[in-house]
């Protein structure tokens, strides 16, 4: 190995729709930023990425818009992606950085040929030599810490910002799953709308998602709880400052959670001509990842729904981070896993 090749840079990238994590090798999770860009309108100047495009997010004048350049964990936006990418990784840039040599990338189970493109093609063009690409449920396995070569079923549900992946995996594939663009920017986007409707207050993302975070709950709670909101009441269009409460909310986001759960039921369906698996499975418990899996008594609630132990990962939010980042330590070990 030459010395110049130090100074390539080897990364796995957790692109996701609400946040984007970057895994340098050697050094490990080294960027968790929120995947948005802040652009002028009418030159198309890249004003800020991540951190600082969020704080710009619904505070912008006519010249400047912000955009989330992935909806449902694939790319909705090609320019804005290879912006984030490229700005991203230029944060973790060094002094004596000459490039970028291999990537990882986690990617949706159910994303289409064409979407798979964008993703290798978004990494090459900010200069990646190699591209690896891998399935979020598989990655996630792996930063659990499950063995996902072992002749075992283990089940895995990764709720992420845009899409929920729904896995059982044995021998190091994918026995049965689902791919379901139902998830947690769906449920910060129903709880928008059931202030605006229920309170005639418009809120922005920040106050949905903080309420999501803090009160927001799959199942009845022992106690219940409440919190202020302040948004533009609708009528007067004056700011002012709500309660909310968990019951309603948990009324309001109960769909989606319903739409996730079924999911469930129905990847264990596939199992009905595969019983060993079901039997691991049912041994094991299932393993809950993502932002997702911080909703309050959640796996309670699947648990009740499918009569499995329900697991919450350590660390859930960063989970297909730490797997991508397992698979770029090891490429060799994870060969058969990649998707072309």
């Amino acid at each position: 190995m030459s010395f110049f090749s130090h100074l390539f840079r080897d990364i796995a990238i957790d692109l996701g729709t609400a946040n984007t994590l970057i895994f340098l090798r050697g050094k490990g999770i080294v960027l968790n930023e929120p995947s948005i860009v802040a652009r002028h309108r009418n030159t198309g100047k890249i004003l800020a990425i991540g951190h600082e495009a969020l704080l710009m997010h619904e505070k912008t004048h006519p010249d400047i818009i912000t955009i989330r350049p992935l909806a449902n964990g694939v790319i909705a936006d090609y320019a804005a992606t290879e912006d984030l990418i490229k700005g991203l990784i230029n944060k973790t840039r060094t002094q004596f950085s000459l490039g970028i040599r291999r990537v990882v990338i986690s990617i949706p189970s159910g994303i289409t040929e064409v979407e798979k493109r964008a993703v290798r093609d978004s990494a090459e063009k900010v200069g990646a030599k190699k591209v690896y690409l891998v399935t979020e449920p598989v990655a996630a396995a792996i930063g659990i810490g499950l063995d996902i070569h072992e002749p075992m079923g283990n089940m895995v549900v990764d709720i992420g910002g845009g899409t929920t992946e729904i896995a059982v995996l044995s021998l190091g594939g994918i026995a049965a799953g689902e791919s379901l663009r139902v998830a947690g920017t769906e449920i910060t986007n129903i709880i928008i709308r059931h202030v605006r409707e229920k309170l005639n207050l418009a809120i922005g993302e920040r106050s949905a998602e903080e309420i999501k975070l803090t009160i927001a709950s799959a199942f009845k709670l022992e106690k219940e709880v409440t919190m202020m909101v302040s948004g533009i009441n609708l009528q007067s269009g004056l700011p002012e400052t709500w309660e909310v409460d968990s019951v309603s909310i948990r009324e309001a986001i109960a769909t989606p959670i319903n739409q996730i759960i079924a999911s469930i039921k129905k990847t264990l369906e596939m199992l009905v001509v595969k019983p060993e698996l079901s039997v691991d499975i049912l041994n094991r418990g299932l393993y809950l990842a993502g932002g997702g899996a911080l909703i309050k008594m959640l796996d309670k609630k699947i648990s009740a729904e499918t009569k499995l132990n329900v697991h919450i990962c350590e660390d859930p939010l960063t989970a297909v981070a730490r797997g991508t980042g397992e698979i770029l330590e090891n490429l060799e070990k994870y060969s058969t896993i990649y998707t072309s």
